[in-house]
């Protein structure tokens, strides 16, 4: 077994049958069509979404775009091969050049949506614990470069497990280990007990008074934000964590050989079902997201009831007027009703002052 890669752990660290049974390549080759099509489809979605709203633009949305960027390389390249390798394995009969195209490309993604991850849990700590600091620190082209960077560096790493194919375990299982998966997840996990952290801190703190009746203020779309996060780097964990153990026991265990073929394909099969997993939890947690999931399927597919391509055209051509009327209108209440509240949000705005509170931009999640 390599490591992001079961090809030659398979080959060589598992008692194989010549040929998989029928019902396992039955059952195994159509629930991975099923996984392919909705890995395309889903982070396709998250990609032409992003594309076409600007509202979706934000700085965690540039690193969520960037990891269906990945999703879509794992359900074009990598699955595929697997499909081939269902159908005629358990041994190996392609080329060598196939088998290292394939280690490559499942190295080059699950590094790459880890490090994705980790870089998003970094993005909201700032935002929660300095929202002041926030869009000094989280400009466009700092998450560019940071984005270079991940694909850079997972690029680096795939390329690593080509050079050093021959070499034998554990260097390379190692490496890939602790640099890939281990590491980033103690970086999640300490961001998250600081988000927590602050989360409890602003509850605690930040009580305002409005119409004489006391109400806490908390910056709710960021925590939100962060949950949904959590929720992602949760089924990384579950989806990527057998794969990550089967390797460190390859590396370290040489009484533990041969793998059971079970955990393998398992292990195998966790991973990519992790590509269709994030687009589904954006939907289900994610308000903007989902809307414009179903204004891209109105306008392409004119399937939701309820919905048409003229909406999609007509919210387009008067959306800036929408805005100016809302703008207008909230002007005006706000003029009637300024004796009203007057001395509340004077308490507000010298609450504000004082503390210096200021949220950071609309966050991904909401």
């Amino acid at each position: 077994m390599t490591s992001l890669s079961p090809s030659p752990g398979i080959n060589e660290t598992t008692t194989m049958p010549k040929k998989f049974d029928n019902e396992t390549v039955l059952l195994s080759t159509s629930f991975l069509v099923v996984i392919i099509i909705m890995a395309l489809f889903g982070n396709g979605l998250v990609v032409t979404a992003f594309a076409v709203f600007q509202k979706l633009r934000t700085m965690t949305n540039y690193f969520i775009v960037s990891l269906a960027v990945a999703d879509v390389l794992v359900a074009t390249v990598s699955m595929p091969v697997w499909f081939a390798y269902l159908i005629t394995g358990p041994k190996w009969i392609f080329d060598l050049w196939i088998q290292q195209v394939w280690s490559c490309v499942d190295i080059l993604c699950g590094a790459a949506s880890i490090l994705h991850l980790c870089f998003i849990s970094i993005e909201r700590v700032i935002c929660i614990s300095s929202p002041l600091t926030y869009h000094n620190k989280m400009t466009t082209c700092r998450v560019l470069l940071a984005i270079l960077f991940i694909w850079l560096f997972s690029i680096f790493m795939a390329l690593l497990k080509v050079f050093i194919w021959y070499v034998p375990p554990p260097a390379y299982e190692l490496t890939v280990s602790v640099s890939c998966f281990f590491v980033p997840l103690a970086i999640m996990s300490a961001c998250y007990m600081k988000m927590y952290k602050a989360a409890r801190h602003q509850i605690k703190k930040i009580i305002l008074t409005v119409h004489g009746s006391p109400k806490r203020f908390l910056l709710s779309k960021e925590l939100k934000a962060a949950k949904t996060v959590a929720v992602v780097i949760g089924a990384f964990v579950v989806c990527w964590g057998p794969f990550f153990v089967l390797n460190l026991i390859y590396a370290l265990c040489k009484m533990c050989s041969p793998l059971p073929e079970e955990s393998v394909l398992t292990a195998k099969w966790l991973h990519y079902v992790n590509s269709v997993l994030n687009p589904i939890i954006y939907a289900c947690m994610n308000k903007e997201f989902r809307s414009a999931f179903k204004k891209l399927l109105a306008y392409c597919c004119l399937f939701i009831p309820g919905v048409h391509r003229q909406d999609m055209i007509l919210e387009r051509s008067f959306y800036k007027e929408g805005n100016s009327l809302r703008s207008a209108r909230g002007s005006f209440m706000k003029g009637a009703n300024t004796r009203k509240e007057s001395s509340s949000l004077r308490s507000y705005a010298s609450y504000k002052e004082i503390n210096g509170y200021r949220s950071c931009e609309k966050p991904c999640f909401v």
